[in-house]
């Protein structure tokens, strides 16, 4: 026991002779330690939402499901028809409604999401109006809001893809149910989409639009006099509701051409 006593004792006066030496840091080097861990820690803090927003972004993807989704914009269509609009009642109702609708297709801005949606859609199962282009860059949805007392009794919502997104964007003018959408390559390598559509029962019309650096333009659509035949010709003969007319060399019916330019 008193061995043991006296090594013990020994180290203990060792352990408090020990000086431990701390050779003092120049601040240079303090600041650039700092800088260094600063940086490091603004890093990390930067790539923590990026990769989140890529996990969400691909779980998005993942849940997306066109079905699902073209279900829920018929059942808010079916909702909207039921409500009575005389002397414009139940508009706050219609108007929400109406901004469900439009929210739902403008969160469409991926390209899976919209061929997913393209491949789903089938005119004679659903409710909304929705056609698409024949290259699969071009869509619209349509349909009719009840708004009528506001004065938006349709709504024309395209979705077109531009830098491997999809951009949406609402179509103002005259509102119209479009059933087609034809596409025509033009020389300077533009591609002219156009939409055919009824404004009434027995009011069909075709507007034109480009995307122009991922921008959606509405054109003109020309047409020229031939004073020979008396008649009006227009260049875009592969517009269907001017095929049978020119097919067989008709005049083609003047509430066609007013619609047309």
């Amino acid at each position: 026991m008193g061995h043991s006593s006296i090594h013990t004792g020994h180290w203990l006066i060792l352990t408090l002779n020990i000086k431990i030496y701390t050779p003092p840091l120049d601040k240079n080097c303090i600041l650039m330690r700092l800088k260094t861990i600063i940086t490091a820690c603004i890093t990390f803090g930067l790539l923590i939402p990026f990769t989140s927003c890529n996990n969400s972004n691909n779980m998005e993807l993942e849940q997306f499901d066109a079905k699902n989704t073209l279900a829920q914009l018929d059942n808010l269509f079916i909702q909207l028809n039921g409500l009575d609009t005389v002397d414009c009642q139940n508009l706050d109702e219609i108007v929400t409604i109406n901004e469900k609708m439009r929210g739902i297709i403008e969160n469409i801005r991926s390209t899976k999401k919209f061929d997913d949606l393209a491949a789903a859609y089938n005119e004679d199962e659903h409710q909304i109006g929705f056609v698409v282009s024949e290259d699969r860059q071009f869509g619209v949805f349509s349909w009719k809001t009840k708004m009528d007392c506001m004065g938006h009794n349709i709504k024309n919502i395209a979705l077109y893809k531009s830098n491997n997104k999809v951009v949406a964007s609402s179509l103002y003018g005259k509102p119209i149910i479009y059933h087609e959408i034809t596409s025509k390559n033009q020389n300077n390598g533009k591609t002219i989409y156009l939409l055919n559509g009824e404004k009434g029962q027995l009011n069909a019309t075709t507007k034109a639009y480009t995307i122009t650096n991922g921008n959606l333009a509405e054109s003109q659509i020309r047409c020229r006099q031939n004073r020979a035949m008396g008649m009006l010709q227009l260049d875009l003969r592969k517009t269907p509701l001017l095929r049978p007319y020119i097919d067989l060399g008709f005049a083609t019916p003047l509430n066609i051409i007013q619609g047309l330019i």
